[in-house]
């Protein structure tokens, strides 16, 4: 006897777009095939390859559906080709150098089944290196209504980690063939932008970091997160909000090629550009994740935010000089920003220390921030993170054994 209310089913189409990574492809195809919950249909689209991207294909026989362009043509093309050929109610991207965690489709697809309010989903991340070995995991979940915002500030989606409705597509229209990487930020975007997008918190895609990336290439990344930041700037300024709306969008995009470059080795560049950010859109300095990236801005792609492998001295006292030099000679909109900057600053090194075991140093900095910015101390997070460095490690230790007792109790 059928179940009437039971959610309906939604078939999958899985697109890859590939090209020249046939030893990495197999395996992004194997963890496809290994979905508890597997998909309608797999489609490949082979942006020209001259490896054997074919042979590896058609070993898989009628479970792969093959797309072959004759000339390279860019990642935008390759996914608009995959895109038209489609069938499927949702739409799931994995790139061939990554992978899918087993449920990674049973997850995502139960929720947009259950919840036929929701236009798309996506999940946390681990990072691998380029043989498969777990970096770092990144779990950032936004809710839906604030999802556009965060976007503009940082590109956090992982394309692999995205399903999205069909008809979505169908209504913002393809991805745009001028960005040969980047592509999909914009598109992520443009889908924030206009339907309700929910993240789940588990890390249920890896992401595979490696010198052949895309993302590799410092200048064209750069050019082209300054290119999405104009393109999605508001066509008319006349009134304040749309101005305010593309100095912000600017500012954000020029922090994150600050980043960039601050990542590469290039710190003179990278703080000059970010002096550029800040002047564009002073209140980013106002955000604790705009200090807790610089403080890490020097480690590789698959290891920001590892506090263990930080000098958390030295390179403390470098962002705090650093910081402050560029106040000092900033102009009066941005110095306004000074007390929320360094009391940033501070708490971003005290949660840093706190991360890589240094309590003594942690307790420093969050001292320090409350000195600077004393509007922390109404922040709960901040006061329970520095109760606890002064409590000591024994009685953390034994409150924490305490906790699931007074539970059952409870």
């Amino acid at each position: 006897m059928p179940r009437h209310n039971s959610p309906p089913e939604l078939a999958v189409s899985v697109i890859i777009p590939t090209y020249n990574r046939a030893g990495y492809l197999r395996q992004a195809l194997d963890s496809v095939l290994a979905q508890t919950v597997p998909p309608a249909e797999i489609i490949v689209v082979d942006d020209g390859s001259t490896d054997d991207t074919a042979a590896c294909i058609a070993a898989y026989g009628p479970a792969v559906c093959y797309l072959c362009h004759q000339r390279n043509r860019g990642i935008a093309a390759a996914r608009n080709t995959g895109l038209q050929a489609a069938q499927g109610d949702l739409i799931a991207w994995l790139d061939s150098d990554d992978l899918w965690e087993p449920a990674f489709l049973a997850r995502t697809t139960a929720l947009l089944a259950e919840d036929a309010t929701l236009d798309g989903v996506y999940t946390g991340l681990t990072m691998i290196d380029a043989e498969g070995t777990a970096l770092r995991t990144a779990i950032h979940v936004e809710p839906p209504a604030e999802l556009y915002d965060a976007m503009v500030r940082d590109s956090f989606l992982a394309t692999a980690s995205l399903v999205v409705r069909r008809r979505c597509y169908d209504q913002v229209g393809l991805f745009d063939p001028q960005f040969r990487i980047c592509e999909d930020y914009d598109m992520w975007l443009r889908l924030a932008q206009r339907f309700r997008i929910a993240g789940i918190p588990e890390p249920l895609v890896r992401i595979r970091v490696h010198s052949a990336n895309t993302m590799a290439d410092l200048q064209a990344v750069c050019a082209a997160r300054l290119a999405i930041a104009e393109k999605h700037s508001p066509a008319s300024q006349a009134d304040s909000s749309a101005a305010l709306a593309s100095r912000r969008a600017h500012g954000y995009a020029l922090r994150s090629v600050a980043l960039r470059h601050l990542e590469a080795g290039q710190p003179k560049e990278g703080w000059r550009l970010f002096q550029q950010a800040v002047e564009r859109y002073p209140a980013m300095l106002g955000r604790l994740d705009t200090c807790y990236e610089l403080a890490c801005a020097d480690q590789p792609r698959g290891w920001r935010g590892d506090a263990a492998s930080l000098d958390l001295v030295a390179g403390g006292d470098g962002l705090l000089l650093r910081l402050e030099a560029l106040l000092d000679r900033a102009p009066a909109e941005v110095r306004a920003w000074r007390q929320a900057a360094l009391g940033n600053a501070h708490l971003a090194l005290g949660m840093l220390s706190d991360q890589a075991g240094d309590w003594a140093l942690a307790r420093q900095h969050l001292w320090h921030a409350l000195r600077a910015n004393p509007r922390l101390a109404l922040e709960r997070g901040v006061v329970r993170r520095l109760a606890k460095l002064h409590a000591g490690r024994r009685l953390v230790a034994r409150l924490r054994r305490l906790q699931p007792a007074r539970s059952e109790d409870g």
